[in-house]
């Protein structure tokens, strides 16, 4: 499916320049539908770019959901943006996210945790996923790898095929330097004038 058919699925009404949504189901159900699209997938994260979305689902963490990109992401949404331009090879998802709080099992983890979630919830070092032991034995089968972001961020979802994901020093997350609005009109200004404009 490309780019402009699946903004026409989602949108069977018309495509609306601007559009967001609040409700933690509806941007799950919007994520999955782009997740699912191979080439309607390359997600710019908020400290660097490069990954694709492939599925989105609720987390048992409290108002957080998980965003999987090859691994599984524990992030915090506040709202999803969808951005349209006159050449819809310029459409985008924006995904702002909110801070959430560290789980304790290191004292300085940074803008993120890589951990082990051996049971649902019950996280430990992701040293133990390394060594595929804890407290000598086998971790157990619903053991699973998981990155908590714990410093929220602006994500933006592009096609594959356009040209801001064409563009490596897009890679910088940009995006994340910008508010919704500013990011807009950047994306205006390069559309008009080109990237060195």
């Amino acid at each position: 499916m490309n780019w402009t058919k699946l903004c026409d699925e989602i949108f069977p009404f018309g495509i609306p320049n601007h559009c967001e949504w609040r409700n933690m189901d509806e941007i799950i159900k919007v994520l999955r539908k782009v997740g699912w699209q191979k080439n309607s997938n390359h997600t710019f994260f908020p400290t660097m770019g490069g990954l694709d979305l492939q599925d989105a689902k609720e987390s048992l963490e409290e108002d957080c959901i998980e965003f999987i990109c090859s691994l599984t992401y524990i992030i915090k949404p506040k709202k999803l943006t969808f951005e349209s331009f006159q050449d819809p090879i310029w459409n985008y998802f924006r995904l702002e996210t909110a801070d959430i709080e560290k789980s304790g099992v290191f004292d300085d983890p940074g803008h993120s945790e890589e951990l082990a979630e051996l049971t649902p919830l019950n996280y430990v070092s992701r040293e133990y996923w390394d060594e595929q032991r804890y407290n000598d034995e086998p971790l157990p089968s619903t053991a699973r790898l998981v990155i908590r972001k714990l410093k929220g961020g602006s994500f933006v979802i592009f096609s594959k095929q356009s040209w801001y994901n064409k563009q490596s020093s897009t890679y910088d997350a940009r995006h994340n330097k910008m508010n919704e609005t500013e990011f807009r009109k950047y994306i205006e200004g390069v559309i008009e004038n080109g990237w060195e404009g």
